[in-house]
């Protein structure tokens, strides 16, 4: 079921963490002490808990010698802290750079081979697969856990899922029966994936133990370096020999000495030790985690990549949708009428987004393009979101064809539909629409279980130059949603989605400031016979005028919203420096069109009259603006407004000189 809980395990050498994580980031957490066992604490823990645990990630200490055979382990487990005997140093193998001033995996291998004669058909494993494997009954390792030992079989990366919790592993741990459970990680990995540290940055890993290196790069002479493998990036670092029981001096001195090996630059830091604002301080350092860290990276690798579905595979859905869910990390399909489109798309699998300030091209692909005529409801099954951006006039069809998939994706928990639309109400239609035909079991879950938001769009997405490839999408460099945050029923996380209360006030501002100032460039640039918008909004003549309606409606949202008369006067500034802006190459005709529609009652020049009537505010600018929309080809309008002065002045601007 989408929008579970991810546990994530930490088997410390003193003390084991656990950590129920959220799919809106937060998340709770439990400790003891290792010596007390992890199965019966996190038994008990859980058994206190309320949710839906849907994937579990183990990470341990090590390097350590465990041996399974015939379904049973073999000899005793040695652990990564024991004296190593003599004659039992081993040299390393493999891609990892290890330095011989600790023990590692072939070692500790030797050591048991020592104690229990050749491992011949038996499974070397690390602490973490045993507990996998007491889970599953599945041998599953990963080869940068196996520290300098090349493992020929059972090998998995570390956030693949190996298999299901079992009923005796359920029994064991707590865990629900048939809960995903992935290879897992290292700890050191675990704790640098917890602090979310950026690659070029160095970290400080401030534990039992104390480590110090930098994520990403090449191997560093002296150092430990560990291959990239999966979703986990190269490391390079060290073990400091100093811990818990040193002096702050000690521990001080040996991190700054590592710390020298590394390009300058802030320190991200976590741990247990990092609880203490002194050392954080004295470190010159960034805190980013306490003693939660590995528990928490753990669970970050295990949980489940959120997805989700895009209706409408044009430039706002490829260009601004798709980019904001790709940087945060959502995997995303897209849905589209457009046969040639869809198949355009899968052809080149993804596009391109070329930032108009920037100058920089992005990447972008979809996990899978689809039309319109294919099974929707295996489409939309598992996802946790989904987004609309196909036109206003195509959202009512779409509900007759979405209905039914959407209510059994419902019936598997909530959902949020945002609709990035250029509509009025959109939510309000799209739910009305909803509800019309619907079964009381379809009505049932559609109040109980979707919100319906609507969705500003701010960023201009426009189409290629010739010169460019014709999937690309050009963007303006700007990167907030802004989306009703009341009507939400989950607590999805995406960076640039900004969830906003009382949301249909902004968006009346928006569509009376931004809208409306756009629509008076647009039809006063038709008529004076530009292409571009932003030619258009560079005469003096329309800058002007347009700049003037935009103030008049301002005046009107002051007086009806409360919005503070400065501000409002800078958003009419933006909105016009916005279409003024000659690196976003509009053409006005793809702003003009459907003026039908753009001339409804609550639409961007009616709306801002009829509220400049409400509070007796002049409004003579917007007027000649409706006045300019009536000409465009096939505009007309049901409201009955004196437009003979505003013909007139309309006519005199034309007929004078543009700059």
């Amino acid at each position: 079921m989408p929008g579970g809980q991810t546990l994530g395990i930490d088997v410390g050498s003193t003390a084991t963490k656990v950590i129920l994580l959220n799919t809106d980031s937060s998340w709770e957490m439990h400790e003891w002490p290792s010596r007390e066992g992890l199965w019966p604490n996190l038994r008990a823990w859980l058994e206190t808990k309320e949710g839906n645990i849907e994937r579990v990630g183990i990470t341990a200490h090590g390097p350590s010698a465990i041996v399974i055979r015939d379904g049973d382990i073999c000899g005793r487990i040695i652990s990564w802290h024991e004296p190593l005997p003599k004659d039992c140093e081993r040299p390393t193998e493999g891609e990892h750079k290890l330095p011989q001033t600790r023990i590692w995996v072939p070692s500790r291998l030797a050591q048991w081979e020592s104690e229990n004669g050749p491992i011949g058909d038996g499974i070397a494993i690390q602490l973490k697969d045993l507990y996998n494997w007491e889970l599953t009954g599945i041998i599953a390792r990963d080869s940068r856990s196996m520290r300098g030992y090349i493992a020929k079989s059972h090998l998995h990366l570390p956030e693949e899922v190996i298999g299901l919790v079992s009923k005796q592993g359920s029994e064991l741990s707590g865990i629900p029966e048939g809960v995903e459970v992935i290879c897992g990680c290292d700890d050191l990995t675990a704790g640098v994936l917890g602090l979310s540290v950026p690659e070029g940055v160095t970290f400080n890993l401030a534990n039992t133990s104390e480590h110090v290196g930098m994520v990403g790069g090449d191997p560093v002479q002296g150092l430990s370096w560990l291959p990239p493998l999966g979703n986990l990036p190269a490391l390079s670092y060290n073990a400091t020999s100093a811990g818990f029981d040193s002096s702050k001096d000690i521990r001080d001195e040996e991190v700054n000495t590592l710390r020298q090996k590394f390009p300058e630059g802030k320190l991200w830091i976590g741990g247990g030790l990092a609880m203490d604002p002194s050392l954080v301080k004295r470190r010159n350092s960034m805190f980013k985690a306490g003693s939660e860290v590995s528990a928490l990276g753990i669970a970050k690798l295990a949980q489940r990549t959120p997805h989700a579905v895009i209706f409408g595979a044009g430039k706002v859905g490829r260009g601004f949708l798709a980019q904001l869910l790709s940087r945060a990390g959502w995997t995303f399909s897209l849905v589209d009428a457009h046969l040639e489109s869809v198949k355009a798309l899968r052809q080149n699998r993804g596009w391109s987004t070329f930032n108009l300030s920037t100058e920089k091209s992005e990447w972008i692909q979809a996990e899978g393009v689809f039309h319109t005529s294919e099974n929707l409801e295996q489409i939309i099954a598992h996802t946790d979101l989904i987004l609309t951006s196909m036109g206003a006039t195509q959202l009512l069809n779409w509900v007759e064809e979405i209905r039914v998939p959407l209510c059994k994706r419902l019936e598997e928990g909530k959902l949020d539909l945002i609709l990035a639309e250029n509509h009025p109400r959109p939510a309000f239609a799209v739910r009305e629409a909803l509800m019309q035909n619907s079964t009381e079991k379809q009505s049932k879950l559609i109040e109980e279980q979707l919100g319906i938001a609507q969705a500003q769009v701010l960023r201009s997405c426009i189409e290629p130059l010739d010169t460019q490839h014709p999937l690309t999408v050009q963007i303006q460099d700007h990167w907030t949603l802004p989306l009703d945050g009341d009507a939400l029923k989950t607590n999805f996380s995406i960076q640039g989605f900004e969830k906003m209360p009382a949301f249909e006030r902004e968006l009346t501002r928006k569509l009376f400031t931004y809208n409306c100032v756009n629509a008076m460039v647009c039809y006063l640039g038709y008529l004076a016979g530009y292409e571009w918008l932003a030619d258009a909004a560079n005469d003096a003549r329309i800058s002007a005028i347009a700049l003037q309606a935009g103030q008049e409606s301002s005046a009107a949202l002051v007086a009806a919203y409360g919005f503070e008369p400065t501000e409002q006067r800078e958003w009419c500034e933006r909105a016009l420096a916005k279409y003024q802006d000659k690196t976003i190459r509009d053409p006005i005709e793809r702003n003009a069109r459907d003026p039908i529609r753009k001339l409804g009652r609550f639409e961007r020049l009616l709306g801002p009259i009829h509220l400049c009537k409400e509070h007796d505010l002049p409004h003579e600018s917007l007027l000649i603006g409706v006045a300019a929309a009536l000409q465009y080809p096939s505009a007309k309008m049901d409201d009955s407004l004196p437009l003979g002065e505003a013909n007139a002045k309309l006519e005199s601007l034309l007929a004078s000189e543009s700059i």
